[in-house]
């Protein structure tokens, strides 16, 4: 129900019936449907997963250069892992720096004796898009002894045979081994 429509039924009969009364709530209706739109946008934009133009506000608060190009995804990616990216190391951290960047879910192992961790992406195939802003959040948050390597997972043989022609040719390359 509009604005225009709730102040009229809020008013007696005699009113809602007077041309003057109606205008006076069709041009009122219209400034409070604006300004409701209004704050729903601001409300939007204090949260990392709806936001839009305070993507630059939360950036520019965390430290983070703000780059337009990327996509918004991207930007939001990097926003989680700042936030999700502080308190003692461990594989729970790392995890969930990882997992903000939207490629599903990740495991990560020490290895053992090599100040090394590896990550292994469970639910996506080749290597994911922005693989470098995943390097470059995880970096901050790693000391510099620390190495991280990646594990990736390709579409196997067997799972190639299963395929339809329809579906391979709608594959991108970059979910075979050696794709481009």
């Amino acid at each position: 129900m509009s604005s225009q429509e709730n102040m009229l039924n809020h008013l007696p009969k005699v009113y809602r019936d007077s041309p003057d009364f109606q205008e006076a709530c069709r041009v009122e209706g219209k400034i409070w449907d604006r300004l409701d739109l209004a704050i729903e946008n601001v409300l939007d934009n204090t949260f990392i997963d709806t936001a839009t133009w305070g993507l630059s506000v939360m950036e520019n608060e965390l430290s983070i250069p703000v780059d337009l190009s990327k996509p918004l995804d991207h930007r939001r990616s990097m926003l989680k892992a700042r936030k999700r990216g502080s308190g003692t190391l461990s594989a729970k951290l790392i995890k969930s720096v990882a997992e903000s960047f939207q490629h599903g879910s990740v495991q990560v192992q020490p290895i053992q004796g090599q100040s090394k961790f590896l990550i292994t992406f469970n639910d996506v195939f080749g290597v994911p898009e922005n693989l470098e802003d995943m390097k470059i959040a995880l970096r901050k948050i790693l000391p510099g002894h620390r190495i991280v390597e990646f594990q990736f997972r390709y579409l196997l043989i067997r799972d190639v045979n299963a395929m339809t022609i329809a579906q391979l040719e709608s594959t991108p390359l970059n979910k075979f081994a050696g794709g481009a």
